[in-house]
């Protein structure tokens, strides 16, 4: 689907098709979807000898004015591993975990879990008694993360907080839940 382009003065405006009868200026309409990536970035030690490190890290993977536009992009870089971070300097490799689709005011508009070569694309939330039910579980997922860390069991705490955030990618804002939910596949998160 390509929105149609109308001009205004000289000056191209595009007719969005998630708001009847607003139009957005071509150059902003084309980047209203910011797509990140969170994952782990891997370092080397001072000394090789100790091998490497891993860390948490966010990378901005493109700008796009669809949201099927933001899912192939996501979809392209993790299946053929793009990934720049040029910007993690000494960095060895990447690991993704996690899509992050926002629209320029940052509120929610898609997430998905990586998995493997794919993007498993979280269904978002119906309602706002559906979205309440989804804080609650994620609470109650931090709480326990928290009781793990307290008994040195990080590395299960560390995979509570993943699924407390893989949960979170269903909270997508109230505005972007119909767009969102026509064009994500019933068979995903």
């Amino acid at each position: 689907m390509q929105p149609k382009t109308h001009y205004f003065e000289g000056v191209a405006f595009i007719a969005t098709p998630y708001r009847a009868g607003s139009y957005i200026r071509k150059d902003v309409f084309w980047r209203q979807f910011t797509i990140t990536c969170q994952g782990n970035v891997e370092y080397p030690e001072d000394d090789p000898v100790y091998g490497s490190w891993w860390t948490p890290h966010s990378l901005v993977l493109g700008a796009c004015g669809l949201i099927e536009d933001a899912m192939s992009l996501a979809n392209a870089r993790v299946s053929h591993h793009d990934f720049d971070f040029s910007d993690a300097i000494d960095a060895l490799d990447f690991t993704p975990e996690l899509i992050i689709i926002c629209d320029r005011d940052g509120r929610l508009v898609l997430a998905g879990q990586v998995r493997g070569d794919n993007v498993k694309w979280c269904l978002p939330v119906v309602s706002d008694e559906e979205a309440e039910q989804i804080v609650k579980e994620v609470a109650e997922l931090r709480s326990e993360a928290a009781y793990e860390a307290g008994w040195d069991n990080y590395s299960t705490a560390q995979g509570l907080r993943f699924r407390a955030r893989v949960l979170e990618g269903r909270l997508v804002d109230r505005f972007w839940r119909h767009h969102t939910r026509k064009v994500v596949p019933e068979a995903t998160l």
